[in-house]
């Protein structure tokens, strides 16, 4: 299944290593620890053109979205593709635009 806005498939990021600032080797080794223990990811890989992938098991759930929202706001990794997550069931407090993560996610706030 893919995503009919960016083409990529649905359970697959892309360029998560993209504006990462790694100040020391644990903190890069915090990075991969946190990102492999997020239970919705299979596996994570370099691929020159598409930076950092990452690869799902499954639709992320609420926590594993929260920690990915909490994983690219600490590394300030780029969140837009995280939008293609939003599902009826997680809405009200996802796309919540009082939440420090609306604007990085969605953009702008509607008027």
């Amino acid at each position: 299944m893919k995503n009919s806005v960016t083409g990529t498939p649905l359970l697959t990021l892309t360029h998560m290593d993209t504006g990462v600032k790694f100040y020391h080797l644990s903190d890069e080794r915090a990075f991969f620890e946190w990102l492999t223990r997020i239970p919705c990811v299979r596996s994570c890989e370099g691929n020159g053109n598409r930076g950092l992938v990452v690869r799902l098991k499954r639709r992320p759930g609420n926590d594993d979205l929260r920690q990915f929202l909490a994983l690219c706001r600490r590394y300030g990794v780029d969140m837009k593709q995280l939008a293609k997550f939003e599902t009826t069931k997680n809405r009200v407090w996802f796309r919540d635009p009082q939440t420090p993560w609306y604007r990085a996610v969605f953009g702008r706030a509607a008027a």
